[in-house]
């Protein structure tokens, strides 16, 4: 249930592949890499399950939609199977709901067009109240989203007369996030997910997929745990030595 997030402006080519090793190593469900770093995990990730996604209008949701659109088209044709898009957080707040209801059906009829499948990002730290995020989830799935997300990991930049602040996922969106959404719409947490208890308590609450950098120290955590269970495997205690940057 893991999208292992390989998304800091600072990565370069190599570390992407390194990533793309971890992710593989531990078969997660989907790295999420920088738009110009698609064709390189797809190439890097060719003989594996994992899947390969990327973020489009990130992270400030602010582009065009035809610019949105545009993005999903190439990411697809670069080899992503997955896109988490950012809603446009201002129309949003504005109670433009057409607006943002037509950004999303956009990027969902092009990623659909080629198999691929949307993650609506609806950055919770700027939403005030349970309200908007009730309304967005059921105008994701009226626009044909697969999955609502919590947040983008880098919501840092203070809305008025307030602190820099970047709370991530939490139980409270999650539960509300998953009781108010379409069935067939599920959930995915990101945004502080460092540790084991956190996934776990997310997974519980109705997330069925994670988005974290932290996923080598989580996945150690588990097989340490587990040990008992994997010691006839004990190569998969040490997973590639790779140091990752993220505020994912």
């Amino acid at each position: 249930m893991i999208d292992h997030a390989l998304l800091h402006p600072t990565l370069t080519d190599a570390e992407i592949i390194d990533g793309c090793r971890l992710a593989h190593h531990f078969s997660v469900a989907s790295v999420c890499v920088k738009p110009s770093a698609v064709s390189i995990a797809t190439l890097a990730l060719q003989d594996s399950t994992v899947a390969v996604g990327t973020v489009i209008g990130f992270p400030h949701g602010s582009n065009s939609t035809e610019v949105k659109r545009l993005e999903a088209a190439s990411a697809c044709a670069d080899g992503a199977t997955e896109l988490d898009m950012v809603i446009n957080i201002g129309k949003s707040l504005a109670g433009d709901f057409a607006y943002v209801e037509a950004d999303i059906r956009a990027v969902c009829t092009e990623a659909h067009r080629s198999g691929a499948i949307v993650k609506v990002i609806f950055e919770n730290d700027y939403l005030p109240n349970d309200h908007l995020k009730i309304r967005l989830c059921q105008i994701s799935g009226q626009a044909g989203a697969d999955f609502v997300k919590t947040s983008t990991g880098f919501a840092s930049i203070p809305l008025a007369n307030a602190s820099p602040t970047s709370r991530g996922a939490t139980p409270h969106d999650i539960i509300l996030m998953r009781n108010h959404s379409p069935s067939n719409v599920q959930v995915k947490a990101s945004g502080g997910i460092r540790n084991l208890a956190t996934l776990i308590a997310f997974r519980e609450l109705g997330a069925t997929r994670c988005g974290t950098s932290a996923t080598a120290e989580i996945l150690h955590e588990y097989l340490t745990t587990h040990s008992t269970v994997i010691s006839d495997s004990p190569s998969t205690l040490h997973p590639p030595n790779l140091a990752t940057k993220s505020a994912y």
